[in-house]
């Protein structure tokens, strides 16, 4: 039996470490952070067969992929999942009820208790095993809270059952009789937020199997809008209070796999007297039989006596170390407790044999004395792959947009800026006082455990990164004779134009993804940002991995740019248009100093429901002492047609805040006004009308078929920012998703008198190259399509209309080149939003 582990993605600007163990049979994964679908879709390897993801934390730096490869997961025919994960997985998963579901699907969330110290911990009982592997887990506190009583954190009742009876422990004197949760939720007065204990644990699970139920026989994707099989009572409340835990505790997992039998001596056998046969067949399946041997002898022949000495197992770790204050912890769990048998002498220890340790190590615990000394406690032939953000370098992770937007920056290095990358660390590693086999985490590394092979780079991965050989090289061999023509031919067409005197010219449009549903190589889901020279920025729906293409995009001017962000507008609750956003508002904590100013968030209450949730996991701005705020503004507060309904006063506080905070968000970016507009899509979705003082305006669509209230709404903009789903043949599948098509979306900006139309948010259907247009006539807007990382100045926008036949180009070139593999799923019947 084969199995190996290997490195899906690395630590760099736009991914976390991912750890995928394969066998033939299964695949399980490790960390699933921002831009895991998307690293598999790069890589074409696929999913297929996994059975297992384990977190080793919960929180945007390990989990903030889960809920988009969940769905599609799903939308790929995967029906049943386990996840593991520490102490508020399950509040995690729930946080997603309102945007992360499939009925064809079953999930079997795992939460492991992170508050007992790690030497308290019963080390023969796994948290998984099936046939392949069985996975162990160890507590890794901060070394303030390695006291913790174990009572912190509330095990689901079954899970502690199965513990205390396996350890061997009683099981306590029981409280007071409950009501069950069923005639609890049943009551019309019912609220969420009252539950503590078990009951709020339960609770927590059953949203998990409302989101998930396993119904279906297979996806459903229909035409009508996506609704989960049951939305329970208490279901659209914010969720009970997490119990007092450390969140700061991550988990280290000890993956072991088979035990593989030694091999039958046939020849052995033979002389014993077991000829091939009934006898035989039992011996090897482990039984004892009598046989008489050639010296005519009767004799007992068992495994012992024909079979040689099985094979120990091979064992993967996966250390998550984020501080220096976790080392302890870490260490004392070795040295004493659960995971002692992988690291000191005894009887234990040759019972197995440790092949490879991933350390995922935060700011300056890979240069900690007592981390080194920790690491040189292992035996010589162990692999140590090392994924420590100063001590790697930052390859570019999605090369073939890379490769497309090096090829574009010839074509203009303006409009189509090389994305930042850095082949060099920070800092160099010294391998003097580290283990002889110690390496830096890259992506594509490939460890085989069975048989044992040391660590070597995925050669199809090497083979199908072209953007590297190309920036080394200087040279650009692979652009065609009709790809320099086009690019020469555009430029002309562009030298020779007369420029066009636009209001707000200077106004750039950042497209940072331009896809819809799931990501592909070429275009990351939604997200567009918009920077006003001189006020600052607004970003327009934030999609999963957003954060990494604003890094990508800027460089180590990212948190400039993460300090100006004033504005972020979330049309709606479907999930390629926001997932990515926890992810920059976690970011934005970690400025020094904290932003003066506060961030302003427009949306809808279901947003906010599960900001607010989620904020009582990490940090998002929300907390009265949070080190960067966030004001909420609703999108129904600054509807255009509000003329102050009510006045100044009425409402919650949220609606009376929200008309306040417009007004000083207007003073802020030096706006006239900023206003919404209710479109039509599958779930309640709003539109944007950004008026500025100096006379220019910016529409944003949202998802929506096409709606004479945007057209009204945004009468006179200068520039429409436009959803683009389906192409012209494609109306009444458009309809039917809630969608436009190209020419849909252009009708709407001609009826409102735009001067500019950015067409945006293009199905799976058209990774690269959207499907041309009509040609423009006179006093017709500009029409340009969006590609990730443009930067187009509103001045500017006029330029994609002759670039477009070069940029097509270019995009068959690759598609020679890459020989035009198809991706690993359908991407037409996958569907997150």
């Amino acid at each position: 039996m084969s199995w190996n582990a290997s490195v899906l993605s690395a630590v760099s600007s736009d991914t976390e470490p991912t750890v995928v163990i394969a066998f033939d049979s299964a695949k399980y994964i490790f960390n699933v952070g921002e831009n895991t679908t998307r690293a598999f879709l790069q890589s074409r390897r696929n999913w297929k067969k996994t059975r297992g993801v384990f977190l080793t934390s919960v929180g945007t730096q390990r989990a903030s992929g889960l809920p988009g490869l969940l769905m599609t997961f799903a939308d790929s025919g995967l029906t049943s999942l386990n996840i593991a994960g520490p102490a508020g997985l399950l509040h995690f998963m729930a946080v997603m009820r309102k945007y992360t579901f499939r009925e064809n699907m079953s999930v079997n969330p795992i939460e492991i208790p992170t508050s007992r110290l790690p030497d308290e911990l019963p080390d023969d009982i796994p948290i998984y095993k099936d046939d392949n592997i069985s996975v162990f887990a160890l507590p890794v506190p901060t070394e303030i809270h390695s006291m913790e009583s174990s009572e912190s954190v509330i095990m689901p009742h079954s899970e502690t059952s199965a513990v205390n009876r396996r350890s061997g422990k009683r099981k306590r004197s029981s409280s007071p009789a409950v009501p069950p949760l069923q005639e609890v939720i049943s009551h019309p007065d019912f609220d969420p937020t009252t539950l503590v204990g078990d009951m709020a644990q339960e609770w927590l699970r059953h949203i998990v199997r409302a989101m998930f139920p396993g119904s279906a026989a297979k996806p459903v994707i229909s035409s009508a809008k996506v609704e989960h099989v049951s939305q329970p009572s208490g279901f659209n409340r914010p969720l009970p209070s997490l119990p007092a835990c450390n969140l700061r505790t991550t988990l280290a997992y000890a993956v072991v796999g088979p035990r593989v039998r030694g091999k039958f001596d046939v020849k052995r056998a033979e002389a014993l007297g077991l000829s091939a046969g009934p006898l035989r067949a039992r011996v090897a399946r482990g039984e004892t039989v009598t046989v008489v041997g050639k010296d005519g002898v009767e004799r007992s022949v068992g495994p012992s006596d024909v079979v040689g000495a099985s094979e120990n197992p091979g064992v993967v770790l996966i250390l998550d170390t984020p501080s220096t204050a976790h080392i302890p912890s870490l260490v004392k769990g070795f040295e004493s407790g659960a995971f002692s048998k992988y690291w000191g002498e005894g009887p234990e220890k040759k019972d197995h044999s440790l092949r490879v340790v991933f350390h995922l190590c935060g700011n300056d615990v890979f240069e900690h004395e007592r981390y080194k000394a920790f690491m040189k406690r292992f035996d010589d032939d162990v692999h140590h792959i090392v994924a420590s953000r100063d001590h790697v370098s930052d390859p570019i992770t999605f090369t073939s947009a890379a490769f497309n937007q090096l090829r574009l920056n010839h074509l203009d290095s303006d409009i189509f800026p090389v994305p930042k990358y850095s082949l060099e660390a920070k800092k160099t590693i010294d391998t003097a006082n580290l283990p002889s086999n110690t390496d830096c985490m890259r992506a594509h590394t490939v460890i085989d455990i069975r048989p044992p092979r040391p660590p070597l780079r995925d050669p199809q991965a090497e083979a199908n990164d072209l953007f590297h050989p190309a920036v080394l090289s200087g040279e650009l061999s692979s652009l065609s004779d009709a790809a320099r023509t086009q690019f020469s031919e555009a430029r002309a067409r562009v030298d020779e134009a007369a420029v066009p005197d636009v209001i707000g010219k200077d106004v750039t449009v950042v497209t940072l993804g331009t896809g819809s549903a799931i990501p592909s190589k070429y275009r990351n889901v939604s997200g567009t940002l918009l920077c006003i020279p001189g006020a600052g920025y607004i970003l327009l729906d934030a999609g999963e991995g957003t954060w990494g293409q604003l890094s990508r995009n800027y460089g180590a001017a990212v948190w400039d740019v993460l300090r100006a962000l004033k504005c972020i507008f979330i049309s709606h609750i479907h999930g390629d248009h926001h997932i990515g956003l926890a992810k920059i508002l976690a970011m934005r904590q970690q400025l020094d100093p904290p932003p003066e100013e506060p961030l302003y968030l427009i949306s809808n209450r279901m947003v906010f429901l599960y900001l607010r949730d989620y904020n009582a996991l990490e940090e998002l701005g929300f907390s009265e002492d949070a080190r960067a705020r966030v004001v909420p503004i609703l999108s129904d507060e600054i509807h255009w047609r509000n003329k102050g309904r009510g006045g100044w006063n009425y409402g919650d506080q949220d609606q009376k805040g929200s008309r306040l905070a417009a007004g000083a968000l207007c003073k802020t970016l030096g706006l006239q006004k900023i206003n919404t507009v209710d479109v039509e899509h599958r779930a309640r979705c709003h539109g944007l009308i950004v008026k500025h003082l100096d006379g220019w305006s910016v529409v944003f669509s949202g998802d929506t078929v096409p709606t004479q209230k945007l057209v009204q709404a945004g009468a006179g903009a200068t520039l429409l920012i436009h959803e683009a789903t389906m192409a012209n043949d494609q109306v009444e599948m458009a309809r039917a998703k809630m969608h436009s098509t190209f020419g849909q979306a252009i009708d709407i900006g001609k009826s409102m008198n735009a001067q500019n139309i950015l067409l945006t948010h293009f199905s799976a259907r058209y990774p690269k190259m959207p499907p041309s247009v009509s040609e423009r006539q006179a006093g017709d807007p500009v029409v340009a399509f969006a590609f990730d990382h443009a930067n187009i100045k509103i001045g500017d926008m006029w330029k994609m209309g002759p670039y477009a036949r070069a940029i097509e180009q270019s995009f068959i070139d690759i598609a020679d080149i890459e020989g035009e593999e198809p991706e690993v799923i359908d991407a037409a019947h996958v569907d997150i939003s």
